[in-house]
């Protein structure tokens, strides 16, 4: 049996659920529950591949929590790709007005993995950048809140307090750099499919192609 995980999954998952769970390893060894010293019995292949497994679990089971912390943090701001088409609208004012700016960006991403893939991949790469940064911020927020327990428990006061300040900045940081790495990405899908040719003439047919009934009817019209 074999377990294959791509780059998308370890960046937006794995590397935020790993911190989740030194967040909660931290805790249940400061109160006695689990003793991390014990693990160094347990053999290495076995000791790696559950960490691994409870890293991308917990990345898949707290990514809600980051993307309404998110939106709490941006409730007035646009959304990433909605920022991306006016700043490539105003790159490049002769596309303004083109079909396919205004088309679903997962619709175009499609289609630069279709008609080029090696930019594709540079595009999934930053939105699984975006997504790790915003999936930090929870853990980073939850170590903030660990601190400030520890320096009103009395616990290394100074160095609590400072580290309270640290990781609240740090949470807010990877929220506005998420922001700004996914609409890069989305920048980057429509500069691409800029290049596709007839892009504009396929979105424009699908968006005026009939419906189903009315096909049908326009056929058994033309048949009778």
């Amino acid at each position: 049996m074999s377990l294959s995980l791509g780059l998308f999954d370890v960046f937006t998952y794995m590397v935020p659920g790993s911190l989740y769970l030194s967040v909660l390893l931290f805790v249940a060894d400061s109160l006695h529950l689990v003793r991390v010293q014990s693990f160094t019995g347990v053999p290495s292949v076995v000791l790696v591949a559950g960490l691994l497994i409870a890293s991308y679990m917990l990345g898949w089971t707290a990514e809600p929590i980051a993307e309404m912390l998110n939106r709490g943090v941006h409730f007035r701001a646009a959304k990433n790709d909605v920022v991306a088409r006016k700043e490539f609208a105003a790159q490049v004012p002769s596309a303004a007005g083109r079909p396919f700016v205004q088309a679903d960006i997962y619709l175009l991403l499609a289609a630069a993995e279709i008609h080029a893939q090696d930019a594709a991949t540079e595009i999934s790469r930053l939105r699984a950048t975006g997504l790790m940064l915003r999936n930090c911020s929870v853990p980073f927020l939850t170590a903030c809140a660990v601190a400030v327990m520890e320096a009103a428990a009395g616990n290394h006061t100074a160095v609590s307090a400072v580290t309270a300040v640290l990781f609240a900045a740090a949470t807010v940081s990877v929220l506005r750099a998420g922001r700004r790495v996914r609409t890069w990405a989305s920048s980057k899908t429509l500069q691409v499919c800029y290049w596709i040719p007839e892009i504009d003439e396929i979105i424009r047919d699908g968006n005026t192609a009939p419906a189903r009934g009315q096909r049908r009817s326009r056929t058994i019209r033309r048949t009778s």
